[in-house]
């Protein structure tokens, strides 16, 4: 064997032996860890059955003991009730017969010779310094179990001494003339004179009985605080040794954490740590490494949570409360685009928490162009941008509308990173904060971690939501274009829809109701009102007339036939994990339903019909007025308007209406917009 050989298989002997060392090392403290907690354990575990024999024991001490008052109170009781039944039987004007009373009067020398034996049977145990066996079981488990009295008196205590001394000798006094009062047939002198001790003397007696139970409580409580003094001090004592195998334990393993530590570093969660880093790392390794960890798992979580096939929106807010900790924001915004890609942008999401309510929805009244904004080149490059200071980097030039919105709300510093997925963009997220100056490049490093979960969730999200919308859409539209006249309806009864639901936001009508995201479920979902036509026959909604009766009806059925359709729709939906129609189900189902009651196919009234229904019922109704209908010609707007207004208050929801008409030059506007695209329809 050469010496080089020699030298490593030694050096592997070496590492054998660390091995060793550290797997006894850990075998025998943990074994030590381990059966000191399993004493603590069992010792708590027996203090609390200690004291719960304790506290029984103490409540029979107060039970038996009390009782002896109680049957002095009673011996009093039945002698002076002895004497009144001797009275009674002996004048003519009793009240009762005298078989009844002396029916009494035996009952009450029983209860009278029942006490005072009762009462002289604890006094013979006490006077021995203990409770007989049978009173213990009724009053201490543990003490039954041992099959031993109880113990209550020091016979050497000179005060139990001299009180039990004072108590035995007081009712070897009463024990003769109680038993005078027992036998007695007249009221005689010995009768009298019993009777007259008695009194003169009960409250001696219950003075004596209170101070003997006194004594034995002193003693009970002195015992159990020593009992417990020392349990305190043995657990205590094993507590502390397992803190010093713990501490020696964690001692020993800061060194590998320390390696751990440094390789976790690089995924860019921490600041960096200046100064004596041996220093800080006994106060801060374990902080540390649970973050760590903690980061690992949150990202872990949020891979789940984007499998799990949750909306766009659940998963922003899970990101919003998940990674707060590691990135200081307070709102996080998502931006993509409207129409022609890369052209303009909206505000389709929003989450703050409920700290800047009023910002998602002022940014997601209207879209932004994205030519000539700065946001351009961010989507060029792919590169995130920081700005620690919004103020100032926004001072010197004419802000765009969108950073007026943001300074205004508070925000002082953001990060800005586009959203891509297999090099197709996406839009934009951003983190945003009220505090200047507070990120850094770890933040930065962090957040590219999770861009691409993000960017995952959202394009996963926007392709299953247009999936299922553009399939049930066309569902609609195939209803609607059955009738020439109304193949525009959808189209115009949705930006309807729209423009009164911004109205009603911009004035505070349901303002706690109508956000961005509502008003984009709104323009959605309100095209699909209408869906249950396609099971209308063809006679019944292109006749030309008026329907009869049994027509009526039929078409009636509409309503209940459309929310049907959505709701299986979205019961498939619910069993992959979505929830997507709710919405579009409430529209379908109540559109025709009036503020007073008088609408089908429910009767709902009031505040019960949905809200989205109540919008979009004025929505229906301007268009169907304003345009032409198989069984009617249109009407100009002046006259839909008209007519629309005799229904504010029966029809309609009043302040919805009242909306509308404030804002009524805005919808005759929109009116000429269609009249001028579609001109035959009107």
């Amino acid at each position: 064997m050469s010496a080089k050989d020699f030298l490593q298989k030694g050096r592997k002997g070496q590492d054998h032996a660390r091995q060793s060392s550290l797997t006894k090392f850990f075998k025998y403290r943990f074994i030590a860890v381990a059966v000191t907690i399993a004493v603590i354990a069992c010792l708590v575990a027996y203090s609390f059955v200690l004291f719960d024999a304790h506290e029984a024991e103490h409540n029979g001490i107060l039970n038996v003991l009390g009782r002896q008052r109680m049957l002095t109170q009673m011996v009093a009781k039945d002698v002076n009730r002895i004497s009144s039944l001797l009275d009674a039987l002996g004048t003519d004007a009793r009240l009762q017969d005298t078989d009844t009373l002396r029916a009494k009067l035996a009952d009450t020398r029983s209860s009278l010779r029942a006490a005072a034996s009762a009462f002289d049977s604890v006094l013979s145990h006490v006077s021995a310094g203990y409770l007989p066996l049978d009173v213990v079981k009724a009053v201490s488990p543990v003490g039954a179990e041992t099959g031993k009295p109880l113990e209550l008196f020091d016979l050497d205590d000179p005060r139990f001494a001299s009180t039990i001394g004072e108590l035995r000798s007081l009712w070897l006094s009463f024990l003769p003339r109680l038993e005078t009062v027992a036998a007695s047939e007249v009221k005689d002198a010995a009768f009298r004179a019993a009777i007259i001790f008695v009194n003169e003397n009960e409250s001696t007696l219950l003075e004596l009985s209170d101070r003997l139970n006194g004594i034995a409580l002193a003693r009970f409580s002195a015992r159990g605080t020593r009992n417990e003094t020392m349990y305190s001090v043995t657990v205590f004592a094993l507590i502390i040794l397992a803190i010093w195998f713990l501490y020696g334990t964690y001692v020993f393993l800061m060194e590998p954490y320390s390696v751990f530590y440094q390789g976790i570093r690089n995924l860019g969660v921490f600041e960096n740590h200046d100064g004596d880093r041996r220093k800080r790392r006994y106060s801060a390794l374990t902080r540390e490494v649970t973050q760590s960890f903690a980061a690992l798992r949150d990202m872990v979580g949020l891979v789940g949570v984007i499998s799990q096939g949750s909306s766009f929106q659940e998963t922003l807010s899970i990101i919003f409360k998940t990674f707060r900790s590691y990135v200081p924001y307070d709102y996080i915004g998502v931006a993509t685009f409207a129409g022609n890609r890369g052209t303009r942008l909206i505000a389709a999401y929003g989450e703050s928490g409920g700290a800047l309510p009023s910002l998602p929805k002022r940014l997601g009244e209207r879209d932004w162009d994205l030519e000539g904004s700065s946001l351009g080149p961010i989507l060029e490059s792919g590169a995130p941008r920081v700005i620690n200071d919004l103020e100032s980097y926004s001072s010197g030039k004419e802000p765009r509308e969108y950073t007026k919105i943001l300074l205004e709300s508070g925000i002082r510093a953001s990060i800005t990173l586009p959203l891509s997925l297999n090099g197709a963009p996406l839009g934009f997220i951003f983190f945003s904060s009220l505090t200047k100056d507070c990120y850094t490049d770890l933040h930065l490093s962090f957040l590219r971690n999770i861009r691409n979960a993000i960017a995952l969730a959202f394009e996963k999200d926007i392709f299953v939501d247009e999936l299922v919308y553009a399939s049930t859409l066309a569902l609609a539209k195939m209803a609607e274009a059955r009738d020439e006249d109304t193949a525009d309806h959808l189209d115009r009864m949705s930006r309807y829809t729209v423009l009164l639901a911004r109205l009603m936001q911009s004035e505070g009508v349901r303002a706690e109701s109508i956000t961005a995201e509502y008003i984009r479920e709104l323009g959605r979902f309100s095209p699909m009102h209408d869906i249950g036509k396609v099971g209308i026959r063809d006679d019944v909604l292109l006749k030309p007339g008026k329907l009869d009766p049994d027509e009526w009806e039929h078409m009636k059925t509409h309503a209940t036939y459309g929310a049907n359709v959505l709701r299986e729709a979205e019961n498939s939906l619910s069993r992959k994990g979505r929830a997507f129609f709710g919405m579009g189900i409430e529209i379908a189902a109540a559109h025709h339903e009036r503020w007073d009651g008088s609408g089908y196919p429910a009767g709902l009234s009031g505040e019960r019909i949905p809200l989205s229904a109540r919008i979009v019922a004025v929505a229906d109704v301007l268009d169907a007025l304003t345009t032409r209908r198989p069984y009617k010609a249109p009407f100009g707007f002046e006259e839909s308007f008209a007519l629309m207004k005799e229904g504010a208050g029966s029809h309609f929801d009043p302040d919805i209406f009242s909306c509308f008409e404030r804002n009524k030059d805005a919808f005759c506007a929109l009116y000429r917009e269609f009249l001028a695209e579609t001109p035959g329809t009107f």
